[in-house]
């Protein structure tokens, strides 16, 4: 059974940018689920408490979720990275590929993958 944490971009300065990116985890994280695969998505668990974390800028909310993503991380063997606009430019993004490369495990771009997730 693959065990995969899910990547995504998050963080934005506009609303409507972070609700989206959050949604699109979701389709995701379901999609790859029906497939019977262990899925671990980042954003999907974090949205809804970073919402508690009011007067925390985006630095200290990082720091507080680094530690957390690392222990599942190392609990998955497969990092797949949802490459809509802004992963690229993502430090957290960049911080879970590396974890995953520096460990010599599968780090996959969802488009490439997608269609071994169809419904």
């Amino acid at each position: 059974m693959r065990k995969i944490f899910l990547a995504c971009p998050y963080g934005h300065a506009d609303r409507v940018v972070v609700e989206h990116r959050f949604q699109v985890s979701n389709a995701v994280a379901a999609r790859i689920a029906r497939k019977g695969c262990v899925i671990f998505s980042q954003v999907s668990m974090s949205h809804p408490i970073n919402q508690h974390l009011a007067g925390l800028d985006k630095a200290a909310v990082g720091a507080l979720w680094a530690p957390i993503d690392a222990a599942f991380m190392e609990m998955m063997d497969e990092l797949v990275v949802v490459d809509i606009p802004g992963w690229q430019e993502s430090a957290g993004v960049a911080r879970e590929i590396e974890f995953f490369k520096s460990r010599g495990r599968r780090v996959s771009l969802w488009s490439e993958i997608e269609a071994e997730f169809a419904v």
